[in-house]
């Protein structure tokens, strides 16, 4: 690419519409320490039931602010983040340890399987029998090309 390009393309990330939302987030992830520690936390504890509150306290931060923060540096609240992080293992466990709907709820810490499958339909846009079904058919589909 040409430096005139480049420049162009620079110029208008900083200066466009979303230039400023840009800028503010840079300067917001390069002071998120604390957040990243804390994300880590929810990665290693994704099945353990906790607060924001909580989360903020530990960080010396208002819960408004850590929340706020949160999303800056991670792109989605705690809480969501935990529920991706749930929700990307069970399906996981039910395509290669062929976990039943249920155990797999319990296992990735829901304690309501209609919670659990509510959530689930949500994220991946079918019930996870349904969609562990359709993804095992194309992985068998793929496998046999």
């Amino acid at each position: 690419m040409g430096k005139q390009l480049k420049r162009e393309i620079t110029f208008y990330a900083l200066c466009g519409s979303c230039g400023k939302q840009f800028i503010k987030s840079i300067i917001n992830i390069s002071d998120a320490e604390d957040i990243y520690e804390a994300n880590r936390w929810i990665k290693e504890n994704y099945k353990t039931s906790f607060t924001v509150d909580g989360l903020a306290r530990n960080s010396n931060l208002s819960t408004s602010h850590f929340h706020w923060k949160f999303k800056s540096a991670v792109g989605m609240g705690p809480l969501q983040c935990q529920k991706r992080l749930r929700l990307t293992e069970a399906r996981r466990l039910m395509l290669d340890e062929n976990m039943s709907v249920t155990d797999v709820a319990l296992e990735v810490g829901y304690e309501s399987l209609s919670h659990f499958i509510r959530d689930y339909k949500k994220m991946f846009y079918a019930p996870p029998k349904e969609d562990i079904l359709v993804l095992k058919d194309k992985l068998q589909k793929a496998q046999s090309k």
